[in-house]
């Protein structure tokens, strides 16, 4: 059987295992209080009965603890029909030799059983069946079965009390096996997802040990700086749309799977850029289409918490695609520090392309810094995203300044329009 059935199972046997040792200990201590009674449908002497009905329960018990010696369980369709039929034969010797209540909830396990290994259908009949004949044997009297109703009521008033008992906890069972059913496959389809954003991420890996295969060591410069500015942006939006899928797991399973989604979307976004960066090292790559990539970089953030506005003048197609990728990387390592670091509700992206010079601003209303400070701590390793900036920007003879309060940091660039482009491929 699949995966899914073999947790669908598993619990199973534990709520069957349950009921099986309750039902026996209780049947035991009644049998050593007085004995089982006189109702019963085969008359016999009351210790054969009770070796009869607890045979029947162990023989149950022992179906369920079966499975555990091989681990899993995977019989064929046949063998589940056929393990179906033999629980409810011992069910059926259980309840010809005693008429205990609690006997009856043997039924509830074995409904489980056929509603997960067998046919939801055939549950719902067998459960209106199984009612049915509890009802007709109850009217009839057989063995003296029907217990004397309380004062007050009538002898139909009590078979009906009784019957609709018995169908409430047989309809709930059979609910609580449709949403345990529900349950495990929400978690299948979340933890089939987790392994397909594991299987990307193998392959991210494998595309980074390509570059640094391939690359001269001019090359792996400048693409030192593309995988930091690209993947670094997209496996920050992976990071927390994973961490959204662990906090909603238990809680939400819809949330958690469409937080999963848009991580596997990032995926597939930093696998093109990976792509795109490793065919650059073999041919000249196409324009770079600085629009449609901002739109893009803003668009993918939607999925996170933070509101970005942006106001944009001028046009573009006065820059080299050099200084276009340059302002690209700002902006988007700009606002993964921002996703990452300031805890921001609200970026504003004021760009300008005028006749002389490109000029941006980003501001957030998150957490500020000591730009002092920081300025100190340069080359610490967890300033490269920054210090990559400025490498980028020195190409174009852009400039990076940075004011920060309380309440908002201000990221202010400079590229002017008439250095000449650099050729920033190896020769």
């Amino acid at each position: 059987m699949a995966q899914g059935t073999n947790l669908l199972y598993q619990r199973y046997r534990s709520i069957a295992l349950a009921v099986y040792i309750c039902v026996l200990l209780a049947g035991l201590l009644d049998w050593l209080d007085g004995g089982l009674g006189p109702r019963s449908i085969i008359t016999a002497p009351d210790s054969l009965r009770f070796f009869v009905f607890a045979s029947t329960v162990l023989a149950l018990t022992g179906l369920e603890l079966r499975t555990l010696v091989n681990g899993t369980y995977s019989p064929t369709r046949k063998k589940n029909v056929l393990l179906f039929l033999v629980r409810l034969v011992l069910f059926s010797g259980a309840c010809l030799v005693t008429d205990l209540h609690y006997s009856k909830i043997l039924f509830l396990p074995i409904l489980l059983y056929g509603y997960f290994t067998v046919s939801q259908r055939l549950s719902y009949v067998i459960a209106l069946l199984g009612v049915a004949i509890l009802f007709i044997l109850s009217a009839a009297n057989i063995g003296g079965i029907r217990p004397p109703p309380p004062l007050g009521v009538s002898k139909l008033g009590g078979l009906i009390d009784r019957s609709t008992g018995s169908l409430i906890a047989l309809l709930f069972t059979l609910l609580l096996a449709q949403a345990m059913s529900e349950a495990i496959q929400a978690q299948q389809k979340l933890t089939h997802l987790l392994q397909s954003l594991e299987s990307s991420h193998r392959q991210l890996q494998a595309y980074a040990s390509r570059v640094a295969d391939l690359a001269a060591i001019e090359e792996r410069n400048r693409l030192a700086r593309d995988i930091h500015d690209s993947l670094g942006h997209h496996l920050a939006a992976i990071n927390i749309q994973l961490e959204k899928a662990s906090a909603y797991r238990e809680r939400d399973s819809d949330r958690a799977y469409e937080a999963v989604k848009h991580a596997q979307e990032t995926v597939q976004d930093a696998l093109k850029d990976v792509r795109a960066s490793v065919s650059s090292l073999r041919q000249e790559g196409i324009p770079f289409a600085f629009q449609a990539s901002l739109e893009e970089l803003i668009r993918r953030m939607d999925h996170s918490d933070l509101d970005i506005t942006l106001n944009q003048s001028g046009e573009c197609v006065n820059y080299s695609s050099l200084k276009l990728m340059t302002l690209y990387r700002v902006l988007q390592e700009g606002l993964t520090n921002i996703h990452k670091h300031a805890h921001a509700s609200q970026a504003h992206i004021n760009l300008n392309f005028g006749p002389q010079n490109i000029t941006l601003e980003l501001i957030d209303n998150g957490l500020g810094f000591d730009v002092a400070a920081w300025k100190s701590q340069k080359n610490q390793q967890t300033n490269h995203g920054i210090i990559g900036l400025q490498e980028r920007l020195s190409l174009v003879g852009g400039t990076l300044d940075i004011t920060s309060h309380s309440q908002a940091t201000t990221l202010a660039i400079n590229i002017p329009q008439d250095l000449p482009q650099i050729n920033y491929r190896a020769e």
